[in-house]
C-alpha cells in the first residue's frame, strides 16, 4: 500500500487466483472506509473510489498499468462515488475519442468549423415568433458535424468553453441585428452560459462587448442560465447576475426543473 498524492493510494494485491476475488476484496475494503471515524470526538466519513487494472491483461509494465487503473477510478467518480470499476477497452477507446476532441477543438474556432443554428420559439395562445434560441454545431474536417453533447463537456473540462462560449454571444448578437434589419426588429436571441464559463470567464464583459460590437439592444438578449450555475458561490453568482439584469438583457433559467429542482 503507498500513498500515491493527494487523496490518491495505490494497492498491489498479489497471488489473486481470479478477478472475482479482486472483487470481494474492493467490496470489503469499501465497506470498511465508508464506515465512520472517530477522529479527536469528531465522527468524520469519507467515499471513496477505486479503479483496477489487472496484470498482465491491462498492461505488462507500472506506467500502463497505473494510466489505466486511473481511467478505471475516474469512470468510478462518474458513477456517483463509493463504486468500483475494471479497466476495460471502452474507456481506452473513449479516453482516445476525448483527446481526438481536445486536438480538434483547439483548432476549430480559428479554422471557423463553428456555426450557430436556431430554434425558433413561439408563443403558444398566439402561434406569434418571439425568438429564437442559437445552438452551436461543430463541422469537424474528419468527424462531420458533431453534435454538441460530445464536445461541449470536453470543451468545459479543458476550459475552451470560455473561447467558445464568447464567439457564441458576438455571433448570436451579429445574427439577431441581421434578423432586425430584414423586418423582424421584436425577435429576441437567446444564448445558453455554460457554468464554467460563468464561472471562469469575464461574462459581464463578454456581453458588453458583443452588444456594442453588433449595436444590438440588451433587451433583445436572453441569456439562459442553468440551474447549476446558481447553486455554487452562490452570493458572488447572484451579484454577476444583477448586474448583468441592470445592463438591460433578460435572463432565464435553462432546463428548469430536470436537475436540482
Amino acid at each position: 500500500l503507498s500513498r500515491q498524492g493527494g487523496d490518491e493510494f495505490l494497492l498491489l494485491l498479489t497471488n489473486v487466483a481470479e478477478p472475482d476475488a479482486i472483487a470481494t476484496f474492493t467490496r470489503e475494503l469499501m465497506a470498511r472506509l465508508i464506515e465512520p471515524f472517530d477522529i479527536g470526538g469528531r465522527e468524520l466519513t469519507v467515499s471513496v473510489s477505486v479503479g483496477v487494472a489487472i496484470f498482465p491483461e491491462d498492461g505488462a509494465d507500472y506506467g500502463t498499468l497505473l494510466k489505466k487503473a486511473d481511467m478505471a477510478m475516474y469512470r468510478a467518480k462518474e458513477a456517483g462515488r463509493n463504486a468500483y470499476r475494471f479497466f476495460n477497452e471502452e474507456m481506452n477507446d473513449d479516453a482516445l475519442a476525448q483527446a481526438t476532441l481536445l486536438a480538434g477543438l483547439r483548432r476549430a474556432l480559428d479554422a471557423g468549423q463553428f456555426s450557430l443554428y436556431y430554434q425558433p420559439q413561439f408563443e403558444i395562445a398566439s402561434g406569434r415568433l418571439l425568438g429564437a434560441e442559437a445552438l452551436i454545431r461543430w463541422r469537424h474536417p474528419d468527424l462531420g458535424v458533431v453534435c454538441p453533447g460530445r464536445f461541449i463537456p470536453v470543451a468545459e473540462e479543458s476550459g475552451l468553453i470560455v473561447e467558445i462560449g464568447e464567439w457564441v454571444i458576438h455571433e448570436a448578437c451579429r445574427e439577431a441585428i441581421k434578423w432586425h434589419a430584414s423586418g423582424a426588429p421584436d425577435l429576441v436571441v437567446a444564448v445558453n452560459l455554460s457554468a464554467v464559463q460563468f464561472k471562469r470567464g469575464e461574462v459581464e464583459k463578454t456581453v458588453a462587448r458583443a452588444l456594442e460590437a453588433s449595436g444590438l439592444d440588451p433587451a433583445m438578449l436572453e441569456l439562459e442560465l442553468t440551474e447549476s450555475i446558481l447553486i455554487r458561490d452562490t452570493e458572488n453568482v447572484l451579484a454577476t447576475v444583477k448586474r448583468l439584469k441592470l445592463m438591460g438583457v433578460k435572463l432565464s433559467i435553462d432546463d428548469f426543473g430536470t436537475g436540482y429542482s
